[in-house]
């Protein structure tokens, strides 16, 4: 008698767990989709992040060599580096390749 109450049971309600069945396999779809979601976020958010700090040095550099155009040294390292000129008292040293 059990046995056919179980039949009767399965037999009727046969698409429920069907439907459970495809419910469970579509959110564990999901569920791995939206992880990988996640994964590529946290990918792109250490990548911007690496190039925020990258541009925050270049950005500190930049001030310094900014606030360092009104030191006198400054302008005379340059000019010696760019320009090649020497200061009185100093004499420039050039070496030439004769190859």
């Amino acid at each position: 008698m059990k046995k056919k109450i179980f039949e009767n049971i399965l037999f009727n309600f046969w698409w429920v767990a069907l439907f459970l069945i495809i419910s469970f396999l579509g959110f564990d779809k999901l569920i791995k989709k939206k992880n990988k979601e996640i994964y590529q976020y946290k990918m792109n958010f250490l990548a911007l992040e690496e190039e925020k700090n990258k541009e925050k040095g270049r950005h500190d550099f930049l001030n310094l060599r900014i606030a360092s155009q009104n030191d006198p040294d400054w302008i005379e390292l340059v000019l010696m580096k760019k320009l090649g000129v020497v200061p009185k008292g100093k004499i420039k040293v050039r070496f030439i390749d004769k190859n």
